[in-house]
């Protein structure tokens, strides 16, 4: 299926704003990341309450954000989000705007975990925490680092003997990029590129091997998992992950739309109309 007019809208103004230029200079992007960091971690927007039920905890030393449905949903299950970003950047308008909809389209309660992030931190800071969270929560799902970071954390449960079901969306499962197709899709992708995802990668291992599997979760144990879906655009760098999951994994349900781009599913456009009615389902399976 060709991609629709706003997919094609997106990356337009993908390139007018220069987004593949920024993630092309990866000490730049990390450095801009820092500067950035100094105003703190962003809050959830004011207008966030007004669609959902929205409490904050630092309890586990950074904040967790509780969004739930505004008359309530008994039953319902509960997710625990970590968000994309390169390990580097903060919830975005549209993290907040995606889980708002996930939230009064399946009824769910979600933990949206604003974990530490690189460069001033790495993933030892918050992952013994997050695991923790995850303990309490029936589903882990993320975006992007976030979601090899909601893999990684699945994986860690399972050790325990603790199946948990796991939704990847544009997930980077490999901080090593070790696919032969990587460079193929880095040309295609108008959004991101390997450098960036190189040099914010190695500022969150932060000297550990980025192969280990807390970091690269494609390397890990598929053993005890629960459910796991997959959402991946062919003209993301990180598609060729997903479907190096889809050869070590075949269980998972992967779902490739075609032309699309990094993140799609919380992008304004009708592929993501499609992929949240797929995880509604699966919610409730």
């Amino acid at each position: 299926m060709a991609p629709s007019f706003m997919q094609r809208v997106v990356i337009a103004v993908l390139r007018l704003q220069g987004r593949k230029r920024r993630w092309s200079n990866g000490t730049q992007l990390v450095e801009s990341a820092r500067e950035h960091h100094r105003h703190g971690p962003v809050p959830p927007p004011a207008w966030l309450a007004k669609r959902v039920r929205v409490a904050t905890s630092d309890e586990v030393g950074f904040a967790v954000h509780s969004l739930s449905p505004l008359g309530g949903s008994p039953g319902a299950p509960t997710i625990l989000y970590l968000h994309g970003g390169g390990f580097i950047h903060d919830f975005a308008h549209q993290h907040w705007a995606y889980l708002a909809s996930i939230v009064e389209g399946s009824g769910a309660t979600v933990l949206a975990a604003q974990y530490p992030l690189a460069p001033e931190h790495t993933w030892r800071d918050s992952f013994e925490q997050v695991v923790g969270l995850a303990r309490g929560v029936d589903v882990v799902m993320g975006d992007s680092a976030g979601g090899g970071y909601a893999l990684a954390v699945a994986q860690a449960l399972a050790a325990e003997g603790v199946a948990r079901d796991a939704v990847l969306v544009a997930p980077i499962i490999d901080l090593t990029l070790s696919s032969s197709e990587t460079a193929e899709y880095d040309a295609r992708d108008p959004w991101l590129a390997a450098d960036g995802i190189r040099h914010a990668a190695a500022a969150w291992a932060g000297g550990d091997d980025p192969g280990r599997p807390e970091l690269s979760p494609l390397f890990g144990s598929f053993d005890g998992l629960g459910r796991v879906l997959v959402f991946t655009g062919t003209r993301d760098v990180l598609h060729p992950q997903a479907r190096q999951l889809a050869h070590v994994l075949p269980s998972a349900q992967i779902v490739s739309e075609s032309g699309c781009v990094h993140n799609y599913p919380i992008l304004p456009i009708p592929e993501a109309a499609r992929a949240l009615q797929t995880l509604e389902v699966f919610l409730h399976r």
